[in-house]
């Protein structure tokens, strides 16, 4: 928790430091507009485990879950930016995708069953991120910091009815623009870490794929890839052309 905390107020202090440039400035002058997408891969951190079902000694099943590089998601985003000679404040509004398995292995006197539940929880998120960036001419790498608020969408899987809607998440971004004179490129790295259990603890005993189970209680983390495509509202920078990199 303290780590969550710290970083909402690097990120507080980083918008801060952002807006009290904004006077020296025309606002518009200083707008990045765009678009993007990645892929995310999610991890879960089970909270605490429930189960319908009891070995043969009276203590419930644990159930276990993919690990975050089978949990293969993707996101697409608009992306706007607000930008001054270091400080970059970024909204990324867009549907943001994450699948996972939730596998269990039930053992009854003759046999072993095993049970495997797919989710794919989609959400309309709007993160929004402090960056600090470094201007080294055609490439400007950054760091920073990440909040963001998402609704889980409807879905026709009923285990989906298992999650609440909301989900808050921080986290902590690098990456780096890339300056093509008439676009800039923003490629992005984000680990996100959930703040608080998403199963629905009302409606934890649902059905799901013919089968009744019962929800654990989890975090969503995620780790993000993207890549943007930004055009500024301010004539850019033109360098020479006989610029070369080795």
């Amino acid at each position: 928790m303290r780590k969550k905390t710290f970083i909402l107020f690097i990120l507080l202090g980083l918008v801060y430091a952002g807006t009290s440039h904004a006077q020296q400035s025309g606002f518009l002058n200083q707008l990045r507009i765009g678009f993007g997408g990645g892929a995310n891969m999610a991890q879960i951190v089970v909270l605490e485990s429930y189960n319908i079902y009891e070995d043969l000694s009276g203590e419930s099943y644990e159930n276990s879950y993919s690990n975050m590089f089978q949990n293969i998601g993707n996101q697409y985003f608009v992306q706007v930016e607000w930008f001054s000679k270091f400080v970059i404040v970024v909204l990324k509004p867009g549907t943001y995708t994450y699948r996972f398995t939730k596998h269990n292995e039930i053992v009854f006197t003759n046999e072993t069953v095993e049970q495997e539940t797919p989710y794919l929880l989609r959400y309309f998120s709007v993160p929004l991120e402090a960056r600090y960036s470094f201007d080294f001419q055609r490439f400007r790498p950054y760091a920073g910091g990440s909040v963001a608020y998402s609704h889980l969408l409807g879905s026709l899987d009923a285990s989906n009815e298992t999650f609440i809607r909301s989900k808050f998440t921080a986290g902590a971004v690098g990456g780096t623009y890339i300056d093509l004179r008439y676009v800039i490129l923003d490629l992005n790295i984000a680990y996100n870490f959930g703040l608080h259990n998403i199963a629905n603890k009302a409606d934890r005993f649902g059905t799901g794929s013919g089968e009744t189970f019962a929800q654990d209680d989890i975090m969503l983390n995620d780790l993000q890839i993207n890549l943007s495509i930004l055009f500024s509202l301010q004539k850019q920078k033109h360098y020479s052309n006989v610029e070369c990199f080795y």
